[in-house]
C-alpha cells in the first residue's frame, strides 16, 4: 500500500505549467545587454566626476555671459594737453590753457583698455586766428575707436595778441647767504652786463633791467665765479647763451670799534709804580681796521705810560703820552685823550 500523501496529491492532476514570452533570437553582433546598475553608476559619474572642472566650467560660462549682456556704454573723465601754434609776429598775451578736461563714452571693454596718457595733445593753430574766444571741438580730439568724446571742459579758450618786440636790458646780479664771519661782499659783477630779449611790446617797455637767479654766498672767504642764468617775466624770451656768470668779490670787513673807559696802566722804570697817580686815569680808544683783527686786540689792548728811570725821586708831575700795547700795527687807533699827567703818590704827614 502507498501512502498516502503520494497517491492523492498526485492523482488525475498535470504539472502546472509557466507561461513565458517567447525570447528573440540573439543575434551574435548586438551587444551583450547591460549589467543591472550601470545606468546609475553612468549618471552618478556624469554628475560627480571631475567636479572641480565641471565647477570652473559654470563659473566661466556666467562670467561670459555677464560681460556680454551688460556691456552697455558708460562714461568716464580724462585730462588732454593744450599745445599751441603762434604766428611768427606776434606774442599771445592772454593766459594760455595748459589742459582740458573731457568726458569719453563708450563700451565698459573699450573703456578698461583705454589709457588718456596715450592721448595726443590738443594743438591750437593760431597763425591766423583773430583776437577772441577760440572753440575747442571734438574733432580736435584724436580716440580710440569705439569711443566719442561726450563733453569738453573748458570749451573756449581766450586768445589775445601783442606785437613782437626786442630790448636790450641790464643783467643786475643777485646774492644770498652771508659770507663767513668777518668778511663781506664787496663787488658783485655780472657778465655779460647787458642781454637782448624778445616778448610782447606792452610788456618789454615796462622793463629796464633783469635780475638773476641767486648765487649763494654762505660761508665764503675769497671770492669766486658762479654760473646762474636771468630770471625773465612769462612770454619774455632771452636770445643767444642763457647762462650769466657773477664774479663775487669777497673781503674782510673794515670796522671801527670804540672803546671806552680803559684805565691806564705804569709800566717802567722810574721807580714804584704803586707810588705814582694818572690823571684822567682811564682813557677812550677807537680801533679801525679788519673785524677778526679788531675783535682781536679788543682782548689783548692795553694803554700804558712809560716812567723813564730819570723821574724816580724827583716829585715832578709830568704829562706823557699814551701808548697802545697788544695792538698789531696793521690797525689803526685813536687815544683820546692823548696825553695824561702822571705824579708821584703825596703822602699826608
Amino acid at each position: 500500500m502507498r501512502p498516502r500523501s503520494q497517491t492523492i496529491g498526485t492523482l488525475g492532476r498535470t504539472p502546472a505549467r509557466v507561461s513565458r514570452p517567447p525570447q528573440p533570437a540573439r543575434s551574435p553582433v548586438d551587444p551583450p545587454p547591460p549589467e543591472r546598475g550601470a545606468v546609475r553608476r553612468w549618471l552618478r559619474g556624469a554628475l560627480f566626476d571631475n567636479l572641480g572642472l565641471k565647477f570652473l566650467s559654470m563659473v566661466l560660462a556666467v562670467t561670459v555671459f555677464l560681460l556680454v549682456n551688460t556691456d552697455k556704454d558708460r562714461e568716464i573723465t580724462a585730462r588732454v594737453g593744450v599745445s599751441y601754434t603762434l604766428p611768427d609776429d606776434k606774442v599771445l598775451v592772454s593766459e594760455r590753457l595748459d589742459e582740458v578736461r573731457i568726458t569719453i563714452k563708450g563700451s565698459a571693454q573699450r573703456l578698461r583698455r583705454f589709457d588718456e596718457r596715450e592721448l595726443e595733445r590738443i594743438n591750437l593753430d593760431l597763425r591766423r586766428a583773430p583776437s577772441g574766444d577760440l572753440t575747442i571741438t571734438p574733432d580736435m580730439i584724436h580716440l580710440p575707436a569705439g569711443l566719442t568724446v561726450a563733453s569738453i571742459s573748458p570749451r573756449t579758450v581766450r586768445v589775445a595778441f601783442d606785437r613782437r618786440s626786442e630790448k636790450v636790458l641790464e643783467v643786475t646780479p643777485s646774492v644770498a647767504g652771508h659770507p663767513q664771519h668777518g668778511y663781506v661782499v664787496t663787488e658783485v659783477k655780472a657778465i655779460p652786463t647787458t642781454i637782448k630779449v624778445r616778448g610782447a611790446e606792452g610788456m618789454l617797455a615796462a622793463l629796464s633791467s633783469v635780475r638773476t637767479r641767486d648765487i649763494s654766498v654762505d660761508g665764503r672767504a675769497d671770492s669766486f665765479v658762479g654760473e646762474t642764468e636771468a630770471v625773465l617775466p612769462d612770454g619774455v624770451e632771452r636770445e643767444g647763451n642763457p647762462q650769466v656768470l657773477v664774479h663775487v668779490t669777497v673781503a674782510e670787513e673794515l670796522v671801527t670799534r670804540k672803546l671806552p673807559a680803559l684805565a691806564v696802566v705804569v709800566r717802567g722804570e722810574g721807580g714804584d709804580k704803586a707810588k705814582w697817580t694818572v690823571t684822567p686815569a682811564q682813557v677812550e680808544v677807537t680801533l679801525t681796521g679788519a673785524l677778526l683783527a679788531v675783535e682781536q686786540a679788543k682782548v689783548t689792548l692795553v694803554p700804558i705810560v712809560r716812567l723813564d728811570p730819570r723821574f724816580a725821586g724827583d716829585g715832578k708831575t709830568r704829562e706823557l703820552e699814551i701808548e697802545l700795547e697788544g695792538v698789531p700795527t696793521i690797525i689803526g687807533r685813536h687815544v683820546s685823550p692823548e696825553r695824561v699827567k702822571v705824579a708821584p703818590v703825596v703822602k699826608t704827614p
